[in-house]
């Protein structure tokens, strides 16, 4: 008999979270590739042989070893229907879809721009769709109470600002908090951009000279700022530069700046900031040599480049994510809510000070239980906004939204 063939791996980006449907254990298998449309739900069967694709096992052997673990005999037909529906949602290591990922990362390489991978996905592609989806946060009941000012009032533009990213649709009245203190300022020169690398490459900077396309327009990159911000790095800032074709949290930054300015929006140099957790796990990362030198360095350029142009932080930044989806066995309730709550305004005080160390600190404290996604962003913003004589910052809005598998996010808007 021919050997039984081996069933492909689960990717390992595959996010996976838990939910409670018609009072059954399920879990959701969501393609980050695929936007919110690529997501498959399994029982808690289905979440057990799933835990056991790992390339090296067949479905014979799937089955067996289900067996040994667990006690439990599911039928070969029953592993290769999950296996196959898997399959077709892309979310296992196949050759079809390893071929697929091939051609598009090879493809993002050569591109000299960033697509709008999130249009028609998380936000319309349509601009006067988005354009009304955009303006009415700010009327909207958590928003500002009034839409975005036409022409400029309030004079140049801040030196910092602290946006979310979570989606719009959550939080879209606090993004309309943070772009009204830009909307009814004179555009910056330029913008150094932080956002969130969520899939935590090994380099904490992430950097791309490509230019982000929105329905807009597109994100022009500051060519002599990219390369006085490279230069400082120790490392190939570009290494894990894949990371920025699906990542949201600049993305939807660059919706928003476009959207205010239109073709008059300065350039900006994007990057995002992977965990720094990984060199200072509970130490501030000042601690780290290779990391504080960096931070040093590009402070010193910024403050340098200041002398003759407007400079603008700008920080694409959530806060807490607490709860089953990621990872917490705890009851979602109104303490918990009151509790991140408090945590992240004690946190967030730090932030308004440009107290940078203290910030980080205040947040890895009891284990980094409110798993703050922006630490590394909103410390390198912290960083670099002192480094140019920033004034303390000042609070817009604070907000908290539910996550649909189950848990809390929390979000803020701050501008200095």
């Amino acid at each position: 008999m021919p050997e039984e063939p081996k069933v492909p791996a689960l990717r390992r980006d595959v996010e996976i979270a838990p939910i409670e449907h018609e009072g059954r254990e399920m879990f959701v298998f969501q393609d980050p590739e695929a936007g919110p449309g690529g997501a498959l739900a399994v029982s808690a069967a289905g979440m057990a042989v799933a835990s056991l694709l790992d390339g090296a096992r067949s479905i014979p052997e799937i089955r067996e070893a289900l067996k040994k673990a667990a006690g439990v005999d599911v039928k070969d037909e029953d592993i290769r229907r999950l296996t196959d529906q898997l399959a077709k949602s892309g979310l296992l290591e196949t050759p079809e879809f390893l071929e697929k990922r091939r051609k598009s990362l090879e493809a993002f390489k050569g591109a000299k721009t960033r697509p709008a991978a999130l249009s028609g996905l998380s936000y319309p592609g349509d601009k006067l769709e988005l354009s009304k989806m955009l303006g009415g946060f700010g009327r909207a009941e958590k928003g500002p109470g009034k839409s975005l000012p036409e022409k400029p009032s309030a004079g140049k533009s801040p030196a910092g600002l602290l946006a979310p990213h979570i989606d719009f649709h959550r939080g879209g009245p606090a993004y309309a908090w943070a772009y009204r203190e830009l909307a009814d300022r004179e555009p910056p020169d330029a913008i150094v951009a932080l956002g969130v690398a969520h899939a935590s490459p090994p380099s904490p900077w992430v950097m791309t000279p490509k230019t982000y396309e929105t329905p807009y327009g597109p994100m022009e990159v500051d060519q002599e700022l990219y390369k006085d911000i490279a230069g400082c790095l120790w490392y190939d800032p570009r290494a894990d530069e894949l990371v920025h074709r699906k990542e949201h949290s600049l993305e939807f930054q660059a919706v928003w700046l476009r959207y205010l300015w239109g073709d008059k929006a300065p350039p900006w140099v994007p990057i995002l900031c992977s965990t720094f957790e990984r060199w200072a796990d509970d130490r501030a990362p000042s601690t780290i040599k290779s990391v504080e030198e960096a931070l040093e360095a590009i402070g010193e350029k910024l403050k340098s480049r200041a002398k003759k142009r407007r400079i603008l932080i700008l920080g694409g930044v959530d806060l807490a994510h607490v709860g089953p989806r990621f990872g917490d066995d705890v009851e979602l309730n109104p303490a918990l809510e009151k509790r991140i709550e408090d945590e992240d305004r004690k946190s967030l005080a730090h932030a308004l000070a440009l107290e940078a160390d203290p910030f980080y600190l205040s947040v890895v404290a009891d284990g980094h239980w409110r798993k703050v996604c922006g630490l590394s962003a909103t410390y390198t913003a912290l960083r670099w906004l002192k480094a140019l004589g920033a004034p303390e910052g000042r609070l817009l809005t604070y907000g908290q939204a539910p996550d649909p598998a189950g848990g809390i996010v929390s979000f803020t808007s701050v501008v200095y």
